[in-house]
Formats: C-alpha cells, structure tokens, sequence
C-alpha cells in the first residue's frame, strides 16, 4: 500500500517545493502539511488539491505513474535512447551508474 505523505513528500520534492510553496499552492495551511510530516493522514479532498497543484491525476498519484510531465530536453533524450543499440544503451548505463557513484562519494 502507498504511503500517501512519502508520496507527496516524493513528487514535492522532485518540483522543487517547500512545505511553504505546497501551502501555497494548494491553499492547504501550513499547519495541516505539518501534521501529516508527523503522522496524521491527508484527506482525500486534500489529496486531490495536492494533485491538482501537481498537475497529475489521482491516479498518477497512487500508482506512482506520471509523476510529472517530462520536459522538452528529457523527451529528446528519450527518443535518442529509443535509437541506439542494445550496446550503446549497456554503455550509457555505465556512464550513469559512474555518475551516482561520484555523487554519492561527495
């Protein structure tokens, strides 16, 4: 089962935004944000509005789909990577994974 305040966590986080802009943009307090940081549960009413400021569906929201829309750069790698071969893929994710390494290492 989903953790609705990790997932709201998650995908605030992934937008940039503070417990202060998601109030903002959802017009739910402050306050009521921070209850759910310390346990309570978001209603679903509040759900939908955290959504809605999200530009995702409830559903998306759920199912851990869509959790945002991709920008113009990052379907333009996407199609890229739709064209090279199974090799060139194996040595992109190379790349990557050397990548997470050297930020984890900082």
């Amino acid at each position: 089962m989903i953790d609705i305040v990790e997932r709201v966590k998650e995908l605030t986080e992934k937008k940039g935004w503070t417990s202060y802009e998601l109030s903002k943009q959802t017009g739910i307090s402050t306050n009521t944000i921070y209850d759910w940081y310390k346990g309570a549960v978001p209603s679903l009413a509040n759900v939908v509005k955290v959504c809605e400021a999200l530009d995702i569906t409830v559903e998306q929201f759920f199912c851990g789909i869509g959790s945002y829309k991709l920008t113009d750069d990052e379907n333009r790698i996407l199609q890229e990577w739709l064209l090279l071969s199974n090799l060139e893929k194996s040595a992109i994710m190379n790349i990557i994974e050397t990548f997470k390494i050297l930020k984890r290492d900082k």
